[in-house]
């Protein structure tokens, strides 16, 4: 159907221009002009003609961006994760679990479940915090979605795993590495985005339930519910929960126990020239967190601290042993909720209109308390409870012209940041609590408002060469409002030099432009060659307990990225023995300049701050394919150098050292087997993870190290079977049973290891190497009823 208002000549016009601005505030959604979604098939499109289609993204443009052909036809160098590898991470594995098995990335945590945090590294560059104090100096530098919609808080730059705790109720995930093209970017794309696509509304009825148990007491249950289509309306209900110990005890007993849960909505309407859909999610993750262990026995550092209690390590104390909760325990909760809407309109055969609505909040509630030595310190408690609420909108045209398909649009968004702590004693002398803390505290307040204006052009000036270049124009905007002594008015009465807010009211602007291209060449019609070349700029990260504002000066330019990325993929669809293959194999080099680095100790004060200069270059291959119609493989690759060009701090230069926490390799190779025995499915599942050596971060020196931490790998069994209900029960279609083995050799290997400065576990561990142990053997079953 087509527009009786005819805007295509308002359209070229503004793109000649160079610039479309878009309207405040401007509406958001994500797809190219041509892009079409896999999700058609399953939905009652109504009457819309082939030109409308290819002009307005009817349905999901991350779900679309999940397929083969997505993929192979992108100048970009993407990797998505697939049932398979979502399979791999376990049923209470957690999102940041499954991205582990993508090539050029590595996860360090302290649990094993979706409720406990993740340090994710993506090519070296980093996003969350996995509960360590050392060597996170590029935090927040990756883009986050869901659905489509940014995650990430704009102020800290930081997303947290447990916002993605259920495996379950994602259709995959999708990872671009470097910046991306223009219409997909977001704040903070430095080395890459990460996309969590949910399960998305179907043509057809249906519904499914999934219940595990397994070592450690882990429990979790995850379910889904589609309408079908009604009318051309379409909706999913989805969602799970689940709870289990850590496998890190103290000597009490008390065993670091978490939960989680997340619950998704989605129903969209279509209609003859276009769509409509609504978002909710809601999801929390909270976990106690075992204290990092000495990897040798350390003179004076015990279980508790004092001189006659056993000495606390790996060696003297076990492998996972953790300090007993009443001398030291921390409880960390993230929570997210958001709701969003999208609107995709073909106005005429050419052009499509495109929105996106969002308001997210997120919320960190971190409760900690530390009387190692059995001191009474005047710090005993910490109650750091921040939020953020972000609110945004997105706007683009997407329009069909003979050899370009143009996209040209912006989008606006606004952040309010509370970066409220309190630490304190309830014991005498101190007498604090938490709403009059007698130590450190701080309410301070950050207001951002992004706004970026971009177009790009696709050209085709041959049916097998795709070239797509881009520009944005960018303005970020901070404001800086200290609230201690409003906020916590009876404390700053009586200990204003406690405040850790102490430079004025302040505020900052920057404007710059990103320019982008790449290329998809096919001189086969199953060969492409792709390279991309593009720049990005991000806000440093504020709040903690001090740096830029609090107690830095907000003087700093933006930080910056330089990537490029080639290389060549191959795919085939039915050849023989190579069915649905899909191999991408692409070097990168990525220039990190302008690196803002604030240093903290184990209790989370602000020690000062370094500037760096980093070089990321490396190979990334990955292939998958079924060679037989019941044989699925998968393996992926990564070989990374990544070095300081520029490293100061304190007056001292660290230039050339390796950055930390960057493995030199990662490496995982799986397959599963399908037959049928009796009339049952069976299923055979075997992979192997490993990760490569990578140097650790010196506390004692705020900067990287040339020690290393040795690399690991676990090998993993699942098997499944499938068994057909034969119409026993109304609508029931077969029930699976599954059982999964991870770390079946049951190794001992450390996730994370850095050199302390003391600050946690006293003076004579300075210079000492403390670790966070990877999980041992855990047993899984499970159960799944498909309606």
């Amino acid at each position: 159907m087509r527009s009786t208002v005819n805007l295509r000549p308002v359209i070229v016009a503004l793109m000649t221009s160079g610039m479309l601005l878009p309207s405040a505030p401007a509406l958001a959604g994500g797809v190219t002009a041509s892009t079409a979604s896999a999700q058609n098939s399953a939905i009652d499109l109504g009457q819309v003609s082939a030109a409308a289609q290819g002009a307005s993204y009817l349905g999901s443009q991350e779900a679309q961006s999940l397929s083969q052909k997505s993929r192979f036809n992108s100048g970009q160098s993407v990797k998505v994760l697939g049932k398979h590898e979502l399979a791999a991470a376990g049923p209470v594995g957690g999102s940041a679990q499954a991205l582990a098995y993508a090539p050029g990335v590595s996860v360090s945590s302290y649990g094993y479940t979706g409720a406990t945090k993740n340090s994710i590294s993506v090519n070296g560059i980093k996003q969350g915090w996995g509960g360590f104090s050392g060597g996170q100096i590029d935090d927040g530098s990756l883009s986050v979605t869901f659905d489509g919609v940014p995650m990430v808080n704009p102020s800290t730059g930081l997303w947290e795993s447990p916002q993605v705790p259920q495996n379950g109720i994602l259709q995959g995930i999708g990872i671009t590495y470097g910046p991306g093209n223009p219409l997909d970017r977001w704040y903070n794309n430095i080395g890459g985005q990460i996309d969590f696509v949910p399960l998305q509304p179907t043509q057809t009825a249906g519904a499914s339930v999934k219940m595990s148990y397994g070592s450690y007491n882990a429990k979790n249950i995850v379910f889904n519910m589609r309408t079908g289509s009604i009318d051309g309306w379409s909706t999913i209900l989805a969602g799970g929960a689940g709870s289990g110990n850590s496998y890190r005890k103290n000597s009490n007993g008390f065993a670091n126990p978490s939960y989680n849960y997340a619950w998704f909505m989605k129903t969209r309407k279509t209609f003859g020239n276009g769509d409509v859909s609504l978002g909710a999610y809601l999801a929390k993750g909270s976990g106690y967190r075992p204290v990092a262990i000495p990897v040798d026995p350390i003179a004076g550092v015990t279980m508790n601290g004092t001189a006659n209690a056993p000495l606390y390590s790996q060696t003297t104390s076990g492998y996972y042993a953790s300090l007993p909760e009443n001398v030291w325990f921390k409880q960390d909760s993230n929570s997210t909720w958001l709701i969003y809407s999208k609107l995709n309109v073909a106005l005429d055969s050419m052009v499509g209109l495109h929105n996106m609505v969002w308001y997210r909040y997120g919320h960190r509630l971190h409760f900690h308390y530390n009387n190692y030595g059995l001191s009474n310190p005047g710090n005993l408690y910490e109650y750091n409870n921040p939020y953020d609420k972000v609110y945004g909108d997105k706007l683009w045209f997407s329009v069909a012209l003979p050899y370009n398909d143009v996209n040209v649009g912006g989008f606006f968004l606004n952040s309010h940041y509370n970066s409220r702590n309190a630490f304190y004693n309830t014991n005498p002398p101190y007498n604090g609590s938490l709403s009059v803390p007698n130590a450190h505290y701080r309410s301070d307040y950050f207001d951002q408002t992004d706004v970026a204006a971009f177009i790009q052009d696709k050209i085709s000036p041959m049916k097998n060469l795709q070239i797509t270049p881009g520009v944005r124009f960018i303005n970020y905007q901070t404001s800086y409002t200290p609230a201690g002594q409003s906020d916590f008015v009876a404390a700053y009465a009586l200990y204003p030099q406690h405040d850790q807010g102490q430079l004025p009211a302040a505020s900052n602007s920057f404007t710059t432009v990103e320019p982008s291209v790449d290329f998809n060449w096919q001189p086969m019609k199953w060969l492409a060659v792709f390279a991309s070349y593009a720049q990005a700029y991000k806000e440093p990260q504020v709040g903690g307990g001090g740096g830029l504002y609090q107690s830095t000066a907000p003087i700093y330019n933006l930080e910056k990225s330089a990537d490029y990325n080639a290389g060549v993929k191959v795919h085939f669809r039915n050849a023989a023995y190579l069915h649905h293959f899909l191999l991408s194999a692409s070097f990168y080099h990525l220039h990190y300049t302008n690196q803002y680095i604030p240093l903290y100790d184990a209790n989370g004060n602000y020690l000062g701050d370094a500037n760096g200069d980093s070089i990321y270059q490396g190979v990334n291959m990955a292939v998958e394919d079924d060679p037989f119609y019941d044989l699925h493989v998968f393996a992926n690759v990564n070989f990374e150098k990544a070095t300081f060009a520029h490293y100061m701090t304190g007056g001292t230069s660290y230039d050339g050292l390796p950055v930390s926490n960057v493995p030199s390799s990662t490496f995982n190779i799986g397959t599963a087997y399908s037959y049928y025995l009796s009339g049952v499915l069976l299923e055979p599942r075997i992979w192997y993870q490993y990760t490569g050596a990578q140097n650790m971060f010196n506390n004692n020196t705020g900067a990287p190290s040339r020690r290393k931490m040795p690399g690991y790998g676990t090998v993993n069994l699942g098997f499944d079977s499938t068994i057909p209900t034969h119409g026993g029960l109304p609508g029931l279609k077969d029930v699976q049973l599954s059982l999964d083995i991870l770390n079946l050799a049951n190794n001992h290997y450390n996730e994370f290891q850095y050199i302390t400065s003391g600050g946690l576990l006293g003076g004579n561990s300075a210079g000492q190497v403390l670790a966070l142990p990877g999980a041992p053997l855990t047993v899984y079953g499970s159960i799944a009823v498909k309606f």
